[in-house]
């Protein structure tokens, strides 16, 4: 991949003081705090260890704010009576371990060994590949178009390690009708990186939020050494995460420590923009990690094709900023991604912007 630079006006700000730190006061300004949640964990009632409850309680004692029981949904379709036993008592359980410092979410993970797997949050049913099929999408996606949500709250999905298993979701084939349902995309799922499948995605037109997940199967949930979601919301409650999903107000890291926030014209991550026809893209980025300090850090940003626009390195990304201005472009709706790698190695993505001039 080669290197385009759009712009000779892109720079990059180290804040040197801490009372220059911008990110936290262009959070405070939107009235947005950040959260971090692990969306995709397993416990012994599917082909994990222990119970929901176990794991969210070490989850939260280890200081995430949000953590999803994604147990897999064909060990519920296998034998129906596990629904009492497990589905319900998963419920139960999550119901329990909510509070005003921590949500808990009952999901479930369909996991096609053809096809790939994917998780569903806020349902109040399951379904596996056994009652699907996995030939391809269709019956899968026919469910997830008019699942039935738990009260109060709207069903949400996304794609999983996606790449591993060798169809990928029909090659990733966009699905209009599903595109305010599946909202987020693993770029990095234990030790792996999905980033390529999660530009391909964006190419075929899904409008997908980056996220990390542990993907646990073990009894040490909530580990700093694995990959979790940051996320942008007003509030800790699950309206508040339900929304920043469904806005794509969310990125994935390795840096338990790493904040990063990208704007497009005054606009947060996730949005998707209509620019005048002669209007150029400001494209910000704000990032804080004090696990980065004497490190080589790079920002990178990327677009459709899987082109890199523009990159810095710089000797520290503690309150770095950085702007990049994107000329108008005469291509249909563009994306831009912001990639981080501490001393090489890749340790963050954001959510797109997206832009389309007229």
């Amino acid at each position: 991949m080669t290197a385009h630079r759009y712009s000779d006006t892109s720079r990059l700000v180290l804040d040197a003081e801490p009372q220059a730190i911008t990110l936290p006061r262009l959070l405070r300004s939107r009235q947005l705090r950040l959260f971090y949640g692990d969306l995709h964990n397993h416990t012994g009632f599917s082909d994990g260890t222990g119970r929901p409850e176990d794991a969210l309680r070490q989850m939260r004692d280890r200081g995430l704010h949000f953590a999803a029981i994604t147990d897999h949904g064909e060990f519920f379709d296998r034998d129906r009576a596990l629904v009492g036993r497990y589905w319900d008592q998963a419920a139960a359980q999550v119901t329990a371990l909510t509070s005003d410092e921590f949500v808990a979410i009952r999901g479930f993970e369909w996991s096609s060994p053809r096809q790939g797997h994917s998780n569903v949050w806020w349902s109040a049913e399951h379904t596996g590949y056994h009652h699907t099929g996995d030939e391809s999408m269709a019956q899968y996606y026919e469910w997830l178009a008019d699942p039935r949500p738990t009260p109060g709250n709207m069903v949400l999905a996304g794609f999983n390690h996606p790449g591993r298993e060798v169809t990928c979701f029909d090659g990733c084939m966009y699905l209009p009708a599903l595109d305010e349902r599946i909202v987020t995309l693993e770029c990095f799922n234990r030790d792996d990186d999905y980033g390529a499948t999660f530009f391909r995605a964006l190419d075929n037109g899904w409008h997908v939020g980056a996220i990390g997940v542990s993907d646990h199967h073990g009894d040490n949930w909530g580990s700093p050494r694995l990959p979790r979601a940051g996320l942008l919301a007003p509030t800790l409650t699950a309206s508040s995460i339900q929304s920043a999903l469904r806005q794509h107000q969310v990125f994935a890291t390795r840096s338990p420590t790493l904040s990063l926030l990208v704007m497009g014209n005054d606009a947060l991550m996730g949005a998707r923009l209509v620019l005048p026809s002669r209007e150029p893209l400001s494209i910000g980025v704000w990032c804080d990690d004090p696990a980065a300090e004497g490190r080589v850090a790079r920002l990178e940003l990327w677009t459709n094709g899987g082109a890199l626009v523009d990159a810095y390195e710089t000797s520290g990304l503690q309150q770095a900023s950085w702007r990049v201005t994107i000329p108008p472009q005469a291509a249909p709706e563009q994306w831009f991604v912001v990639r981080v790698q501490h001393s090489g190695s890749v340790v963050g993505y954001s959510s797109p912007i997206w832009a389309a001039w007229h």
